[in-house]
Formats: structure tokens, sequence, C-alpha cells
């Protein structure tokens, strides 16, 4: 909830992808992918547990220019 209206919030979706691989993708409230994992895992609970670590990661994270 934010400013006492409630916030949908947006979600990491695991799926596996043509070579029978798993990755995760952030998916916005409004149905498009944010970001993606751009490498495949051999385990849904490897790509689980990348999406996870992006999750606790992510807010802390530096915003830099190259």
């Amino acid at each position: 909830m934010r400013g006492g209206i409630p916030v949908a919030n947006a979600k990491f979706v695991i799926y596996k992808d043509h070579a029978e691989k798993y990755r995760w993708r952030l998916v916005s409230t409004n149905g498009q992918t944010t970001a993606s994992s751009g490498e495949s895992f051999a385990s849904h609970g490897d790509a689980k547990r990348a999406a996870e670590h992006v999750k606790e990661h992510a807010a802390t994270a530096d915003v830099v220019d190259e």
C-alpha cells in the first residue's frame, strides 16, 4: 500500500525456454517484461534462486553512466 492506496506488484515469472532450460522474467503490472535473466539455468530452482537474488539486491544497486 502506498499513500493509503493498494499497489499491485510486479512479479518474477520462471519459465522453460525453447532449449528446455529455465529462465526468469520480471513482468510489470501492465503485462510488459521489464527485465529478464539473460542466461538459462539447468533447473527451475536455480532460476528461482537467481530471481530471488535480483529481487534482494536490485534496490541497493547503483545506476551509473558508461
